[in-house]
């Protein structure tokens, strides 16, 4: 990987300069109220908010910050040092939309780490002594929102659904799972008492969240678009999320794992976590299997309260 003192120089060398960098970069949507979050319409803050957000720079130093927080420290995240400002200005546009760009990339690597967290967690309580893996595995939370909690998080709600499918005889499909719990299932085993969602320990980062404060117990949300892991509160195609892979990140990607990490046993995967990342990003909606098939209800789904 780059050194991140070389990422982070060159990144200095380009903060005040506009950088169109057009391919594979959608149009952001715009904050809420407009104009800098003031209710200000002005075509100087819509042509600052683009040229900022085009800024793949800052998309995959907020990536890279993500990726480098594995454990507990350090913490890189830079989404709290852009400037905000709330008026109908270039520079008010253009800030915002560096914000966007940077959190994008902060967010998509934690979403990564959740999916390939997800399948091995699936993977590792796929067999006939899950109550004893559920029992004893303990959930791992950073409260950084980068890699490590994506992995961990991902992970923990995977397992979930691995054992509650090997419990029920279905084939064993963590896409189709990861979806369905995208779509808003969670499952309960409470027996052992673990479940996904709110009857779990999982503590979903969010978009936006500065996980500077939120090391401390406070979360602090910028006041534009709020997106989560759960598919019903993105409110955003995962296609304005996710850029194309640079040659860096899909050489840290495209790894086989032998030996699922937090479980110690052999993993069933015999594709790559880029290829596991790729199945997800070109997969079916969360209405239907991977290969089209409508989806068998789960056992042990609950239905969280309004």
């Amino acid at each position: 990987m780059i050194n991140k003192n070389i990422r982070k120089l060159a990144l200095s060398a380009l903060t005040f300069g506009v950088v169109m960098m057009t391919v594979g970069c959608p149009t952001v949507p715009p904050p809420t109220g407009g104009g800098g979050g003031g209710g200000i319409p002005s075509s100087d803050y819509d042509a600052g908010l683009n040229d900022g957000f085009l800024r793949d720079d800052w998309y995959w130093t907020g990536f890279w910050d993500s990726f480098d927080t594995k454990e507990y420290e350090p913490l890189y995240y830079q989404g709290s040092d852009i400037p905000e400002l709330t008026d109908g200005s270039y520079d008010a546009g253009y800030y915002d939309g560096v914000w966007y760009a940077y959190n994008d990339g902060y967010f998509t690597d934690y979403r990564y780490a959740f999916i390939i967290g997800f399948s091995e967690g699936y993977d590792a309580a796929f067999y006939a002594d899950f109550p004893a893996f559920l029992t004893s595995d303990v959930h791992i939370e950073n409260a950084n929102g980068g890699w490590g909690d994506g992995y961990n998080d991902g992970f923990s709600e995977g397992r979930i659904f691995g054992a509650a499918d090997y419990e029920a005889g279905l084939p064993f499909d963590w896409l189709d799972a990861l979806r369905d719990y995208e779509s808003g299932t969670d499952l309960v085993f409470e027996e052992y008492g673990v479940g996904t969602g709110v009857y779990g320990p999982v503590y979903l980062y969010e978009y936006g969240v500065d996980p500077i404060t939120l090391k401390v117990g406070r979360t602090v949300n910028k006041s534009m678009a709020s997106r989560s892991i759960r598919g019903a509160d993105k409110g955003i195609d995962d296609e304005e999320l996710f850029r194309p892979l640079t040659a860096e990140a899909t050489a840290e990607l495209d790894v086989l794992v032998v030996d699922v990490p937090r479980a110690g046993i052999a993993t069933r995967y015999e594709n790559t976590r880029l290829d596991r990342l790729d199945l997800y990003r070109n997969g079916a909606s969360s209405a239907l299997k991977s290969d089209g098939a409508e989806r068998a209800p789960r056992a042990r789904a609950v239905e969280l309260a309004p």
